[in-house]
């Protein structure tokens, strides 16, 4: 499961796509925009979508989906991440997965390795934290659904998911699951809503596997830590028990 990850700023998405309208302010923190690299779920960010004059959008939205469909006042926990594999089917993610379709920008994600216990600075044993990309590329786009819930008396509220899937050999040994990161030539696709149920299955089938995952500081376990250091390489630790922290 996918819990944190690094967006692109503003400038580098607007190199790598094309942009027909902005409605994205950036992460604004004690009121300046600024760069994020430890962004986790609930938090406002960054998607493209294509609107239905075929617009692309850039957007903000709630890295955690609320189906147009829900009632209760109380949000939906743990919506951060649709698995590919029963995303059609699910009644949380089936109307955005057959319609609702969009691109989360990303320089690549954390994951935690459960087979290596470490230290962290306040002493506990906690899991190695890894940073993975695609060292080829500047900023890669997980594939990611979307969805409107429009609330009785109050402004509507956008929100996201990142789908999932069994993680790639290059990276397995890390950790079982991975974001869907999709081909540079299936976006356009991606985010067409006439594209088909079966194109759909195949982009995500066939979507990128070679990435590169290394050591990081455990700094990240805390969402409150967000600066550049924690994209750091940090050495191979020794193991819990060797009476070293």
């Amino acid at each position: 499961m996918c819990g944190r990850y690094v967006p692109p700023n503003e400038a580098a998405i607007e190199r790598y796509w094309r942009i027909d309208r902005r409605n994205w302010p950036g992460f604004i923190k004690n009121g300046f925009i600024m760069a994020a690299f430890n962004v986790a779920p609930t938090t406002q960010v960054p998607i493209l979508v294509q609107a239905h004059d075929g617009a692309i959008e850039l957007i903000g939205a709630r890295w955690g989906l609320i189906p147009a469909w829900w009632k209760d006042d109380k949000l939906p926990a743990l919506t951060f991440n649709a698995r590919s594999e029963e995303a059609a089917g699910k009644p949380t993610w089936r109307q955005s997965m057959r319609s609702m379709r969009c691109l989360m920008p990303a320089r690549g994600w954390y994951e935690w390795c459960e087979s290596e216990p470490v230290r962290s600075e306040s002493g506990r044993t906690v899991r190695q934290p890894y940073f993975i990309s695609d060292p080829a590329q500047e900023v890669i786009a997980f594939a990611g659904l979307w969805s409107v819930w429009e609330r009785p008396g109050a402004s509507p509220i956008i929100s996201c998911a990142l789908l999932s899937r069994e993680a790639a050999p290059s990276i397995a040994a890390i950790h079982h699951r991975m974001p869907v990161v999709l081909r540079p030539e299936h976006y356009a696709a991606w985010l067409s809503s006439s594209t088909s149920a079966q194109e759909v299955e195949a982009m995500v089938a066939n979507c990128e596997q070679q990435f590169e995952g290394y050591r990081v500081s455990t700094k990240v376990n805390n969402v409150r830590n967000d600066s550049e250091e924690l994209l750091e390489r940090v050495a191979a630790p020794l193991e819990v028990g060797s009476g070293t922290k």
